[in-house]
């Protein structure tokens, strides 16, 4: 037997957050999970932390001659935003490498926040 898809009304709500991520040193991508994960749980706790549901949709390295920037779009649940993004501004230091995070904006699908604020595009 097919497994039946939620109708959209049945579905959780989503939004989209546009970063600018600025960092002395290089990040692989793979701690850029991390970084803002451990930021979550170091304000909010775990319990919290997972009600925000947390996911990076994309990241892109962008050329900078001064520093190194990643521009990241991240899913969190809907009406946990605020929370999300005061997380990502209590970061400023990764290990020796001092990061900055700025958040550009918030929307709910991918293709307007990229249409808005110019992320993704090479």
């Amino acid at each position: 037997m097919k497994l039946k898809i939620l109708p959209p009304t049945l579905r959780e709500k989503k939004r989209y957050i546009g970063l600018k991520l600025y960092s002395q040193n290089r990040i692989k991508k793979e701690e850029i999970f991390n970084i803002l994960w451990n930021s979550i749980i170091n304000l909010y706790g775990e319990i919290e932390g997972s009600k925000i549901n947390l996911w990076i949709v994309e990241t892109r390295e962008v050329k900078n001659n001064k520093r190194f920037q990643q521009n990241i779009i991240v899913k969190c649940q809907r009406g946990y935003e605020e929370k999300t993004i005061t997380a990502f501004n209590t970061i400023f230091r990764q290990k020796d490498n001092r990061i900055v995070v700025h958040t550009v904006g918030t929307s709910g699908t991918i293709k307007s926040l990229n249409k808005k604020y110019n992320l993704l595009n090479k």
